[in-house]
């Protein structure tokens, strides 16, 4: 297979209470081989939704995330982070899409962060047909991370601070080649540890936008919008 999706689900405090049930129902009803992070627990909640897809689970608890060191160096938010185990697990994404290329277990060149709960096929089933649109995936830059941005406009590169709660680059979805794998994911570590403390919220979304503000040429904006990156790659 040319592309893994790798997601996860951990039912901590987050922002629309017990609604992933629901999502899930479409969500995770997409035909592309899966790499799924959890609890014992939580890949059993997992299973019914993925139906025959083929699917990979690893158990991973929260306190064993690579992220688990700045728990105490994060604070929340009731709007933006309403605690900071959610916080963790957004900041795991990279780490996790770094283990499942360290396995491939469907041999994959392209690994692709997907929200489980993905916004877009929250109420709206996907694409009855295989993803990713095999054409569309070969024309992408293999040297660069493959995103979606949060609005059609320009990045406000002056509002890029350590104490401002501003965002670029989308975290809902979003795609690397094999060769820069390990390479983004020691960017991202060392990132976390010069600016995560409580001046900020610092969310995946934030951390990335200050990795893109000082490595723009090392970024490939594929499209505008949450979850995006997935609706273009079904062609």
């Amino acid at each position: 297979m040319s592309l893994t999706c790798v997601s996860c689900y951990y039912p901590v405090k987050n922002k629309y209470g017990n609604s992933y049930g629901e999502w899930f129902k479409t969500s995770l009803d997409i035909d592309c081989p899966y790499v799924v992070f959890s609890t014992k627990e939580g890949i059993e909640y997992i299973k019914p939704f993925r139906k025959d897809h083929p699917t990979y689970y690893i158990e991973l608890d929260i306190e064993d995330f690579v992220t688990y060191k700045y728990k105490d160096r994060m604070k929340t938010d009731n709007t933006h982070c309403p605690s900071i185990e959610l916080n963790l697990i957004w900041n795991e994404k990279i780490f996790m899409i770094k283990k499942a290329y360290q396995l491939n277990p469907f041999k994959s060149e392209w690994f692709k962060w997907i929200d489980a709960g993905i916004c877009i096929y929250r109420e709206v089933r996907p694409p009855e047909k295989k993803f990713p649109d095999e054409n569309i995936l070969n024309k992408l830059p293999k040297d660069k991370f493959i995103y979606s941005s949060s609005n059609n406009i320009n990045p406000y590169m002056a509002q890029i601070t350590p104490t401002n709660y501003y965002h670029h680059v989308c975290g809902t979805s979003y795609l690397l080649h094999i060769h820069i794998i390990n390479d983004f994911a020691e960017i991202y570590e060392k990132y976390m540890d010069t600016f995560v403390n409580t001046n900020n919220i610092w969310t995946d979304q934030v951390v990335l936008t200050h990795i893109f503000k000082n490595n723009t040429t090392r970024f490939y904006k594929l499209v505008n919008g949450y979850g995006e990156v997935t609706r273009v790659l079904f062609g």
